[in-house]
């Protein structure tokens, strides 16, 4: 009798200890698999930034070169169409926006002479 009750004692904790152990490992795949649930978004996520700033960098190299076009025009049709004296009436009246004619007069004279100093 003595024998039967160890058989079943030890036949219940082996019962136990399966339970408890087959807890564990569902766990540990549970864990797993949020894990690289979580990787893959992130990795998602780090190539859609990656996209993002590769496109913004492409558009401003745009912008840019659209911005050097229209100055570039400006230059031109201010050499073409204004007298020395009229592009001095502009560039007084626009002593905020510097920029637009006087600069690029000036740039275009340092193409012309790359010695000269600016």
């Amino acid at each position: 009798m003595e024998n039967l009750i160890y058989i079943l004692v030890a036949g219940v904790l082996g019962l136990l200890l399966g339970m408890l152990l087959m807890q564990l490992l569902h766990k540990q795949s549970t864990s797993t698999t949020d894990v690289k649930a979580v990787q893959e978004k992130l990795d998602s996520y780090q190539l859609e930034v990656e996209t993002h700033f590769s496109k913004t960098a492409d558009l401003i190299d745009n912008l840019t070169d659209s911005y050097k076009q229209v100055f570039e025009h400006l230059s031109d049709s201010a050499e073409n169409l204004l007298t020395d004296e009229q592009i001095q009436h502009q560039l007084s009246n626009r002593k905020s926006r510097e920029v637009t004619i006087k600069y690029l007069k000036s740039k275009d004279q340092t193409e012309q002479n790359p010695s000269d100093p600016i």
